[in-house]
């Protein structure tokens, strides 16, 4: 069936365009492990070998449905601070956590696929992916900050990696960042620290020199706010208290990402571009935005305040090299209104923004849910100790959510980076449903993944230019401050079984037929 333009209508028939890119998604921290072997400790080895997480997850945690349910029943109200991959982080009272083993986690040896390339790569073929997005960690190939120093082990291990995919017919989208650095960098002042990107753009230029001849598809950072995150509260690292430095320091670690992505991209396209023929493209986690009350102005302004002041505020940035008004005003009036009299933000210098302006050649965007809002009241403003949720404003509400929004939600978001950002070429880099420990929701899940696809069929009828779906995730991993009893993975890992072996989980053949026909299973069974 085609459109009267004899443009094809792919939502009608669900079957993708050939040249479509269908892959799965990790991150090097989260399945690697291998922690002390040919890299120093990093800012999650510390955060988990010190006790930070078990000391920090006594107030910030996802919490299974068991222990939800029994904090209501002792009246404790858990307070929503942030989300991650659709799931919310509350904070509750130390006293209210009873079984403190949960958090006994780590990224020590996490799914082990640091020693499993030969296995892990034989899956990804058996899925039927033609692409792999995996992440470089920058201690395995700097071990020691300086790059006349390379870490061997570590770019023998990811040629090895890039070789083999290579060699399977799966292209490799390779990520220089997902959320981790040296311990070492903690020492300036990490990512707030201006300085210390010149040592990331020359680890950044060592991965161009040794992979850039396989790889053509460069993702500089994962999403750049979850990284300041920490720089504004305690449940990621290095930890920052959020009633200290939040809404100053995170803000500056966006500046100095931005400003370093773009420094790289220059970098690539002055150096590598002509010879290496690839393309570097950032990434940004989008979360639909719905006004709680649809029928009230104000929830509705709030609704769009929110989605300018998250995902929006990146792709401004990166379109016109500047930070939006909402964005300058949101701090100025927070300023103005509590007394503030430090300058938060500061816009980008003309010398800057002819750099930033559109630094990149193609958007990843992430998507795993979407959110109502309100506007805060003023008691609500008053208790909230991070600065930079007081600039936005918003108050999430997380329970009235339906699949229906979330698939809808989905589609908003890439029509919204279409409209914003001039329809740029686009590839959903991570995309997935979680699965609790020992629950089996093969159902739920390929009914999520069904529901979003569907509209992924309707944005390509409308044009968004989306080259590439990959779910998050291959396997099984380490879902940072979530530990290993959320669980994505198309693969299981054993966490138990010290050899970590992989097996498929039921929704298996979903996965398998949807990449290797390019068409929209909607009937199939399993087992």
């Amino acid at each position: 069936m085609t459109t009267k333009d004899n443009a094809p209508c792919f939502a009608s028939t669900g079957q993708f365009p050939e040249s479509f890119l269908f892959g799965a998604s990790t991150g090097a921290y989260q399945v690697e492990g291998a922690w002390n072997e040919g890299k120093p400790p990093t800012i999650w080895d510390d955060y988990f070998h010190k006790n930070q997480a078990k000391l920090k997850f006594r107030y910030f945690l996802n919490m299974p449905e068991h222990v939800f349910e029994n904090l209501k029943q002792k009246d404790i109200e858990p307070r929503l601070v942030d989300m991650y991959k659709g799931m919310a982080i509350y904070e509750v009272p130390s006293s209210a956590v009873e079984d403190e083993a949960q958090f006994n986690f780590n990224g020590d040896i996490a799914a082990d696929s640091y020693h499993k390339t030969d296995v892990d790569v034989q899956l990804l073929k058996e899925l039927g992916v033609k692409v792999y997005r995996f992440t470089i960690a920058q201690t395995r190939i700097i071990p020691e900050v300086y790059d006349h120093l390379p870490g061997h082990a570590g770019i023998k291990y990811y040629n090895s990696l890039i070789d083999k995919l290579l060699e399977n017919g799966i292209t490799p989208v390779v990520n220089l960042h997902h959320y981790d650095m040296g311990s070492n960098y903690i020492i300036l002042g990490g990512l707030t620290n201006h300085t210390l990107y010149t040592f990331f753009e020359n680890y950044a230029r060592l991965c161009f020199e040794s992979f850039g001849d396989r790889v053509k598809h460069w993702v500089v950072s994962s999403d750049i706010w979850f990284s300041a995150e920490g720089y504004s509260s305690e449940h990621i690292p290095p930890g920052y208290k959020e009633n200290s430095f939040s809404g100053y320091s995170d803000y500056k670690t966006i500046h100095n990402c931005i400003v370093s992505m773009a420094k790289i991209y220059k970098m690539y396209n002055t150096d590598f571009k002509e010879k290496q023929k690839g393309q570097l493209g950032y990434c940004v986690d989008t979360m639909w935005f719905y006004p709680q009350d649809p029928n009230n102005p104000e929830h509705q302004k709030c609704a769009e305040r929110a989605r300018k002041l998250t995902f929006g505020a990146l792709m401004d940035v990166y379109i016109t090299g500047q930070y939006s008004n909402e964005m300058l005003e949101s701090v100025k009036a927070t300023n103005e209104r509590e007394g503030i009299r430090v300058d938060r933000i500061k816009q980008f210098t003309a010398q800057e923004q002819e750099l930033i302006k559109g630094s990149f050649d193609f958007v990843m965007v992430n998507y795993f849910s979407s959110v109502k809002v309100r506007p805060m009241t003023s008691e609500e403003r008053d208790t909230e100790p991070n600065r930079k949720r007081r600039d936005r404003g918003y108050y999430i509400d997380v329970d009235s959510i339906t699949p229906t929004d979330v698939y809808e939600g989905f589609l908003n978001c890439l029509r919204w980076t279409k409209e914003n950002m001039n329809n740029p070429r686009i590839i959903i880099g991570e995309n997935g449903f979680p699965e609790e420990q020992d629950i089996d929701d093969s159902e739920k899940k390929i009914a999520y993944h069904q529901g979003i696809l569907t509209k992924l069929l309707e944005a390509l009828d409308e044009n968004i230019n989306v080259f590439g779906y990959c779910v998050w995730s291959f396997i099984d991993g380490l879902e940072f401050c979530f530990g290993y009893w959320k669980k994505f993975g198309i693969y299981a890992v054993d966490f138990n079984d010290e050899s970590r072996p992989r097996s498929k989980k039921r929704s298996f053949p979903f996965f398998n037929q949807l990449f290797t026909t390019k068409k929209l299973p909607m009937d199939i069974s399993i087992n």
